[in-house]
């Protein structure tokens, strides 16, 4: 499940708009501002109970028309910036494959900020296909687990960084591969800003 983000009405998805940071929410205002013409979907924590204040990332597919459009989403994303204090940004190609569907492809920006923000940009033309639907829909007993983990993680410290990293990869393949049958294929990650 994605759901659209609307920075002009304040009304709108109101749950998800008290997560995001200040900083978030200034740089997707400014992403928008800077290319009009896209639209920015949430999927992941941030549009559910398994988000954790101060821990989770912000997860967005960002649905763009036309290449003109994309490569400005890519210019603001990988600029300079002295309004936001970025230390670094990488990127990975993304692929996803199902029997019944064409392979879908998309690339990934991940933004982290010196606040310890991060945003997860998912660039996907035109629409969102079946299988990055079939991918965020998630069930409530696989939420609920994911926020067992998450807890044991962020809240208590009882597992370190890899087990955490580790058992969430493993619970996302057995989701993907075994109960949808999807299969989903990285690039090694490229570091574009490292600071």
């Amino acid at each position: 499940m994605s759901i659209s983000y609307n920075i002009i009405n304040d009304h709108e998805n109101s749950k998800i708009k008290e997560r995001i940071s200040p900083n978030n929410k200034l740089y997707l205002k400014r992403l928008i501002q800077n290319v009009p013409n896209i639209e920015i979907r949430f999927f992941g924590s941030i549009t559910n109970f398994t988000y954790f204040e101060n821990n989770s990332d912000v997860d967005c597919c960002i649905i763009y028309p036309d290449e003109s459009s994309r490569m400005k989403v890519i210019q603001f994303i990988t600029d300079d910036s002295i309004e936001f204090h970025i230390k670094r940004i990488t990127f990975q190609q993304v692929k996803l494959s199902h029997p019944a569907y064409n392979h879908e492809f998309n690339d990934v920006y991940s933004v982290f900020f010196d606040n310890r923000d991060k945003i997860d940009f998912n660039l996907v033309h035109s629409h969102v296909g079946p299988i990055l639907q079939k991918q965020h829909h998630i069930g409530i007993v696989f939420l609920f687990f994911i926020y067992i983990l998450k807890w044991l993680y962020y809240h208590s410290n009882i597992i370190s960084k890899d087990i955490f990293r580790h058992l969430k990869s493993v619970m996302f393949n057995i989701k993907d591969y075994h109960l949808n049958n999807i299969s989903v294929f990285r690039s090694n990650k490229e570091s574009i800003k490292d600071l």
